[in-house]
C-alpha cells in the first residue's frame, strides 16, 4: 500500500518541524516544556534516506512547538498540504501586555543578529550548510519577535483592553 504523503511532503513536514522548534528557542529549551527530550526532538527532522525509521512529531508535541514558536508553523504546513490555510481566531488572546519599547528592542536585536550572521556568512563568497542553518535559526527568532509585534499591534488596533472597542 502506497502512502498518501509523498517524499516531498514528508520532507516539508520535517523541515517545518525543525523551524518551529528553533523559532521556539531550540531543542535545548523546548525539551523542558514538553514530554520528549532533546535527542528525541532532533529525530523528528533527521533525514533518513531509506525512510525505514522516519519519525514524525506527535500532534500534541507539534502544537506545543507551535505555541513556543508563537506561530502555527507546523499546523499551518499541515493545513497547506491539505489545501487549506489557517485564519487567526480573533477571540483568542495573543501575547499579554501592550506594545512597548522592550518589544521593539527585542525585535531590533534579533534583526541585528540576522544581519551580522549573514554578513559573516557571505564574507568568503559562499554560504555553507552550517552557516545556512545558523542564518535560519536567527531568522526564526526574528520572525518570533515580528509575530509578537504584529499581535500586539493588532490588539491595539482593535482597542483591546482600552475600552475603545
Amino acid at each position: 500500500m502506497q502512502r498518501l504523503l509523498g517524499a516531498r511532503a514528508c520532507d516539508g513536514l520535517r523541515e517545518t518541524t525543525r523551524r518551529s522548534v528553533v523559532q521556539g528557542g531550540g531543542p535545548e529549551r523546548f525539551q523542558y516544556v514538553t514530554r520528549v527530550n532533546q535527542g528525541q526532538l532532533s529525530k523528528y527532522w533527521t533525514f533518513d534516506p531509506d525512510r525505514r525509521s522516519q519519525l514524525f512529531m506527535p500532534i500534541d508535541i507539534a502544537i506545543e512547538a507551535d505555541m513556543e514558536a508563537g506561530a502555527p508553523i507546523i499546523v499551518g504546513e499541515m493545513a497547506r498540504q491539505l489545501g487549506y490555510r489557517l485564519v487567526r481566531d480573533e477571540d483568542v488572546a495573543g501575547p499579554s501586555g501592550e506594545l512597548g519599547h522592550e518589544d521593539l528592542l527585542a525585535f531590533e536585536e534579533a534583526a541585528h543578529r540576522v544581519i551580522q550572521t549573514v554578513l559573516r556568512s557571505v564574507a568568503d563568497g559562499h554560504v555553507d550548510r552550517g552557516e545556512g542553518a545558523d542564518i535560519l535559526e536567527k531568522v526564526a527568532l526574528l520572525l518570533r519577535y515580528a509575530g509578537i509585534l504584529q499581535q500586539k499591534a493588532e490588539s491595539a488596533r482593535r482597542g483591546a483592553g482600552t475600552g475603545e472597542e
